[in-house]
Formats: structure tokens, sequence, C-alpha cells
């Protein structure tokens, strides 16, 4: 694993928020006026910042995340969490504020859960380890996919699905997003081509909208804290589900297996294995059905993050877009 993966190089789409101590003092006071021992800004991830807050008589921690990119991400996130409280390990909302009167963003102060990443476990290459964290993210897919809804869409701020819009279904927003001058550049033309045939050609596999499940649509190994637990790798929280949806579970899968080509063996396996743990088994183009979806998101990706922009997310998407269509035959 010399070559970056699992997003570890990929460039933030907007600044960490700058936040001092007087200001964090500031954001807790409606939780705690605890005096604050020390704020470390916690460097992962793309778009909010995140910040943990260790208080001086030994309090337990706790994190302040302001959500950057959009004000309704908070709104739904809390939605999501009560959604899936009793089932997913997530990290506890303690309070909350959107209204932006006291600041200049929404934010959350939540609770702080011990752990690792699962990409830096992974990335150590221990494959014992890339075993039991991908095999508990299978079990933890798994319970997601039987959190079923009436149809596919998008949450409104009631947690109410408005369905997905004849624009914003499969082929049509592909096709959209490859004719975007963005993404055909970043493409380049024999790749575009191919692309466009792929997704033409296979788009009747997927299947129907109205067959939905709670998708977290960034499941994958940076957005997972795992912790070591009686000698053996558990999930301790899923993070990040401001961008999920009602949809089906193959787009998860997708994501979880973006690079597992690049990885072990035992990392693709024990994350099916996990899936299937219970009785449940994968459609026979399961596999064929999760590319898909990733491209989709590997397309979307493209379309907002240009080569001059970022250029080494736009090199890595681009490649695994490439790495899809010349595989396609083996999955």
């Amino acid at each position: 694993m010399n070559e970056p993966i699992l997003k570890s190089h990929w460039e933030r789409f907007t600044s960490h928020i700058d936040l001092d101590t007087t200001q964090a003092t500031n954001l807790l006071l409606p939780f705690t006026k605890e005096p604050i021992e020390q704020l470390i800004l916690l460097s992962e991830g793309c778009a909010n910042t995140n910040y943990k807050v260790t208080f001086k008589n030994n309090r337990q921690p706790i994190v302040i995340r302001i959500y950057v990119r959009e004000k309704s991400a908070l709104h739904l996130e809390l939605g999501i969490h009560k959604l899936v409280e009793s089932i997913i390990p997530a990290p506890r909302h303690l309070y909350t504020d959107d209204s932006c009167s006291s600041y200049s963003h929404p934010y959350a102060i939540m609770e702080w859960v011990d752990g690792t990443l699962m990409r830096e476990v992974i990335l150590v290459n221990d494959k014992n380890a890339i075993s039991q964290c991908a095999f508990d993210a299978g079990i933890y897919l798994n319970k997601l996919r039987q959190i079923k809804f009436s149809k596919g869409g998008f949450f409104q701020e009631n947690m109410k699905i408005r369905p997905f819009d004849h624009d914003e279904q499969y082929l049509p927003y592909v096709t959209t997003l490859l004719q975007d001058s963005t993404v055909k550049e970043s493409l380049g033309s024999n790749l575009h081509s191919a692309v466009q045939t792929l997704a033409i050609k296979n788009a009747h596999i997927l299947p129907n909208d109205n067959d939905a499940n709670l998708t977290h649509s960034d499941y994958d190994p940076a957005n997972m804290l795992v912790k070591k637990i009686k000698g053996e790798w558990k999930i301790a929280a899923i993070l990040d589900w401001e961008f999920a949806y009602a949809g089906t579970y193959l787009l998860d899968i997708g994501l979880m297996l973006r690079y597992s080509d690049k990885l072990p063996a035992c990392y693709e396996k024990s994350f099916i294995d996990g899936i299937q743990h219970d009785g449940f088994h994968l459609p026979p183009n399961w596999k064929k059905q999760a590319k898909l979806m990733d491209i989709l998101c590997l397309l979307q990706l493209a379309c907002y993050n240009p080569s001059n922009e970022r250029p080494r997310m736009n090199r890595d998407v681009i490649s695994l877009i490439a790495d899809t269509v010349n595989n396609w035959d083996s999955f």
C-alpha cells in the first residue's frame, strides 16, 4: 500500500474554521461553564470542522462540531441519529444550535468517542485487524439495510422523504454529470465514452427506487472509529451522517469497496461475510450494482472538484473510475 488510498491525501473542500479557547468557551456556555484545558483540532474529514475539548476538572471530553457546508446538515444528522440510536453506534448530540444567532455557523456539542479511525488501522496492513474491522462494518451495513422506507428520496427537515425527481434518478443524473464540462475535461474523450456506454448498458440491473433503506452515503473507513475490545477490533462509532438518504445499501457497499483492489483480499471478503452473517444473501450482480452506484458518486466528485482546485482528489477520482471501467468484466 505505497500509493495514497482511502481519501488520506484528498484536499479539503473548505478550510478549517479557526476557533480559540475564548470562542470555544462561549459556544460551550449553554452546556457547561467548566474551564477548558485543551482545544484540539481534529484534522480528518474534508468539509466540517471538529474540535476535541478537554476540561481542567477531568470531566469527559466532548467534541465541538461546526457545520460548514450546509445549515440543514445539523438538523439532518440529529434526525438520523435518533433513527439509528438503538441500532448503530454513533456519537450523541449533547447540545445543538442551528440558529446562527450567537455564532456564524450551526454547531453541535457531541459526545467524545474514544477510538481510532478504521482507515489508520487498515493502513498498518495487519490482515487480522483489517478482517475484524471490515467484518464489523459489514454487520452494521446489514443493520442499515434493514431500516426500510416506502420510497427512495431525500430527507427533508421533518425527516419526511421527498421522492427523487426524474432528473435525480440514476441514469438521468449520470447523463447530466457526463455532460458537465469539468467532468468531460477530467475524464478525457476515451474514458468519457467508455463510462457513458457502461452506464447506459447496465443501468437496468439497479434496484427500483422504491426498494429503499437508510443509506449512509459516505460509508467508508475514514468515517468509522474502531476500538480493540477483548482482543478484537470493533466499530465504536460511525460518523458523518449529513449525506444520508433513503436509497440502496448497494451504494454503501460501493463506497466501502472503492479501494478494495488496493487492499488485502481479506478486506472485501470479511466485509461481505459481515453483511451476509445473519443469513441475508446479496443478489448475483451485487458487485456490478455497487460499482455502478459508486461511479455516480465519483462523477459527482469530479464535477465539484476540478483538477485546478483539488488536483490530488480529482486525479484519484478519475483513476478510480478508470479502474472500474477496465475491470468491469471481472466483477
